[in-house]
């Protein structure tokens, strides 16, 4: 079997789905010896192949935002050239032009775009919107990120149940701990994620006021990517009161944000809505406690190893930081322990062996 895959969150600087699409195909690697795969980008594939059965096809057009018109257009004409029997979209979209005969499979991560359309930035929101729904009903196979996302697709879309499977993802690795960030405070609540509106920063700010955190010389960190509709944060963060307690790191590399992670008094994740959450997952494995959003995938990926949290209630996170604050130990000791078997559970060679089982269903006698 050939099987062709969109690259191109591999392209550019890894956020959350490069760092998935890295992951599962290092695993696919391993578990497929047979199959032919091909790595397909409108640019330079950031990814080291191992198996002699892959191969990378990579185009000229450099722009990020030509993207997606170059995968629409150039993946039927590469499928053709290559002899593809399959083609797996790892982000929402399928090239909607190829050959009949080219079974297909599509992974959709969340559905932001039906859930809070005012979070997006406008590009993405109209690539969401034209092609999500197109892939859907086009794919032979869905493939969801978590049980929430496919309860989301299938009451979102018309579709038939029978064609969404949930492959849970496993935890990105992390390095061991280098952390340079001297100027980091000692004691200190970690924020990871791009900023951008759903990440319910408003809220996360008035609880660490509430929570007496700086009181007691704890410290917000947040570290992530620039993101889009973040003007009302970094507005927020300039005027906030408790600003020489609240740090802003930007975008830092695997081995800082390993030692970021270690350091931590705990993650704080109050997002509204996410479809996995890899850093609640990535803290855990690192002896992190974690506090969360008690809601869609988030909830998911915990269990019963973080503080759940409503992420509409300002009282609530605050009260899981203040009990964090105060603890003797015992209940750090008690999350850290149970995260750890949680993350545990979450393996990238189970998810690359479901993979593959999806890939020959698809696949006719």
């Amino acid at each position: 079997m050939n099987i062709g895959i969109d690259a191109r969150p591999l392209s550019y600087q890894l956020t959350g789905i490069g760092y998935y699409l890295g992951s599962l195909l290092d695993a696919l690697q391993e578990v497929d010896r047979t199959c032919r795969y091909v790595l397909i980008s409108n640019r330079p594939i950031h990814y080291v192949i191992r198996n002699p059965n892959w191969s990378k096809q990579e185009g000229g057009c450099r722009r990020k935002l030509l993207s997606t018109a170059w995968m629409q257009t150039a993946a039927p004409l590469l499928a053709r050239r290559l002899g593809l029997d399959l083609f797996w979209g790892p982000r929402h979209h399928l090239p909607l032009m190829l050959p009949g005969k080219i079974r297909t499979v599509v992974t959709i991560h969340d559905v932001v775009h039906l859930r809070f359309p005012e979070t997006m930035s406008l590009p993405h929101l109209m690539v969401e919107r034209l092609l999500m729904g197109r892939s859907v009903r086009y794919a032979d196979r869905i493939v969801a990120v978590s049980h929430a996302t496919r309860a989301d697709l299938i009451r979102r879309y018309p579709l038939s149940s029978c064609r969404v499977r949930t492959v849970h993802s496993g935890v990105p690795p992390l390095p061991p701990a280098s952390c340079s960030e001297s100027a980091l405070p000692e004691k200190y609540f970690l924020f990871v994620g791009t900023l951008e509106p759903r990440k319910n920063f408003e809220r996360m700010f008035e609880a660490f006021s509430r929570a007496g955190a700086a009181a007691h010389g704890v410290h917000l960190v947040i570290t992530g990517a620039a993101g889009w509709k973040n003007q009302p944060f970094i507005r927020m963060l300039e005027r906030h009161p408790l600003r020489p307690f609240i740090h802003f790191t930007g975008y830092v590399s695997r081995d800082s944000l390993a030692g970021l992670y270690r350091r931590a008094l705990a993650l704080v994740f109050p997002s509204l809505y996410e479809g996995f959450g890899f850093p609640i997952l990535e803290a855990m494995a690192s002896g992190a406690p974690v506090i969360t959003s008690n809601m869609s995938a988030m909830a998911e990926v915990a269990g019963d190893a973080a503080m759940l949290v409503d992420p509409r209630d300002v009282a609530q996170i605050a009260h899981a930081m203040v009990q964090l604050i105060s603890d003797d130990g015992a209940m750090r000791r008690g999350l850290v322990r149970k995260g750890r078997l949680r993350a545990a559970d979450f393996s990238w060679h189970r998810a690359a062996s479901e993979m593959r089982q999806i890939f020959q269903e698809v696949m006719p006698n």
